[in-house]
């Protein structure tokens, strides 16, 4: 299972995002080939595996429980010594190096597979042409930006209540839009919101968040899913039907950026996903050695020596 953050060194050089299948796999190949790489994951990996009755279709296990096999991936892994990194990344800055930003700590990788899975829900109408202009996914990344201003943070989990908690002693107004049951601990000076957005609404910038039944003037507008919709995740990445465009290396847009599992698009199938991260791993190998090949350092001196 996964561990809580510690440990994190300032550089890698690989990058594992999602521990689904498509990242379980990324990453068992990878400590195969004794790369220095980081996985990270959920507190719960691969959730959709997990409620799934029975399984199929994976080769050499007829008929096993979805959560059977999602433990027996889990203790392979953990056989291996790969530990999980509970790591929320927020944004990626393109690279390389790629710089992985989280609500409390960054750090850089030579390479990235995204292996997020999909959302189940939909981007609100104004989230995607607002982002950066109001609209962001880490309230406590951007709280200094809001003092005495009024806010708006909607959340899929319990994790928002403590953004909320934190951006009240910053800002002259919270709202709290939970699209889930069972508030557990939000500050009562939060005022929570019962009802369903319908729109982000500005022209250059955030200026109100449409629950339906009223408006919400609101110069910031957070949101906090389980997934966070991978165009979001890195500027000036190449989609294609809503999923990260690759190619059969498994490559994007972006030197060093590689993409598997449910986030490349249909079939969203498991063994697609194993398949993916597999495949993504020895193509993100093959990038480092080329960087290597191309950037040689003598061992001795730690300097670049030049190729002649």
């Amino acid at each position: 299972m996964s561990e809580e953050l510690n440990g994190l060194k300032d550089h890698y050089e690989l990058a594992i995002i999602g521990c689904g299948p498509a990242g379980l796999s990324a990453a068992l190949n990878a400590k195969i080939r004794n790369r220095d790489f980081v996985l990270l994951g959920s507190e719960v990996c691969s959730p959709k595996l997990a409620k799934a009755p029975q399984v199929d279709n994976w080769l050499g296990t007829p008929e096993i429980g979805g959560e059977e096999l999602r433990q027996r991936f889990l203790d392979h892994v953990m056989e291996k010594d790969i530990p999980i990194k509970y790591f929320k990344v927020t944004n990626i800055y393109p690279g390389p190096p790629y710089t992985l930003m989280g609500k409390d700590q960054s750090f850089e990788a030579d390479s990235v597979i995204i292996a997020t899975g999909v959302s189940a829900e939909k981007l609100f109408p104004g989230e995607a042409e607002l982002l950066g202009r109001g609209v962001g996914y880490c309230a406590t990344c951007d709280g200094p930006l809001y003092k005495d201003k009024q806010v708006a943070i909607i959340s899929y989990n319990q994790e928002g209540e403590d953004e909320a908690n934190y951006m009240v002693n910053i800002c002259s107004k919270v709202y709290y839009i939970p699209y889930y049951t069972d508030i557990v601990k939000v500050d009562s000076r939060v005022e929570i919101k019962k009802g369903k957005v319908k729109e982000i609404i500005g022209n250059q910038k955030v200026e109100k968040l449409d629950l339906g039944n009223e408006q919400l003037e609101v110069e910031g507008v957070f949101i906090l899913r389980d997934t966070l919709p991978a165009e979001q995740l890195i500027s000036g990445l190449e989609m294609e039907d809503s999923a990260i465009k690759v190619n059969h290396k498994l490559e994007t847009s972006m030197p060093g950026l590689f993409a598997a599992g449910d986030c490349t698009g249909q079939p969203y199938q498991l063994i697609k996903a194993a398949g993916e991260g597999g495949t993504a791993a020895l193509q993100a190998v093959k990038y480092l050695d080329s960087l290597k090949s191309t950037n040689p350092i003598d061992q001795t001196s730690n300097e670049v020596v030049p190729i002649h």
